[in-house]
């Protein structure tokens, strides 16, 4: 006779935190109130397993609702970071220091000072540079973008060789 799976608080509670995942197998059952042994008995009981998998099916779902799952929500995030160094750049062209800078309106320099020299000969230097990285990224979240939207295409080159054989015989030489 087969033993029927009769659903209590403890193995309710024993799913949800397996489907969680956040917790070991001992943490779990010590939650629930049984031993850890007793939460490997249950994991066997093809019912248990398929609550725990239903548990993980909802939390998927919910991702995909909520979180970056959806595209909108990647779209949205992608988009305001582009947002974001776009204002950096208005800020740094903004910048009076940069008004007398050859490139400093367009936002794309990056400046640093450095130092040269040793003691009364030491001079501070300002060092003006393209920001490459601002500018990587700023592609690649356009690029993103456009791999999300379905606008991105990778062109691949095809190239056909041909080959034509010749046969020679003796007389041929």
């Amino acid at each position: 006779m087969i033993a029927v799976f009769k659903w209590s608080d403890e193995r309710r509670t024993a799913a949800l935190l397996l489907a969680e995942g956040n917790l070991t197998d001992a943490q779990i059952a010590t939650q629930a109130g049984v031993c850890r042994q007793t939460i490997w008995n249950w994991k066997q009981i093809p019912e248990f397993t398929a609550t725990i998998e239903s548990h993980l099916e909802e939390f998927r779902q919910e991702v995909r609702r909520r979180g970056l799952a959806s595209r909108e929500r990647r779209i949205r995030a992608l988009n305001d970071r582009w947002d974001r160094l776009q204002r950096i750049m208005e800020e740094r062209a903004a910048d009076p220091k940069m008004a007398d800078v050859p490139g400093g309106s367009t936002g794309l320099l990056l400046h640093n000072v450095k130092g040269v020299g040793a003691g009364e000969k030491a001079k501070l230097l300002d060092i003006y540079a393209v920001d490459t990285r601002l500018l990587k990224e700023l592609r690649e979240l356009e690029k993103q973008a456009a791999q999300e939207l379905g606008q991105w295409v990778e062109r691949q080159e095809v190239r056909q060789l041909t080959k034509a054989y010749v046969t020679v015989g003796p007389d041929d030489l």
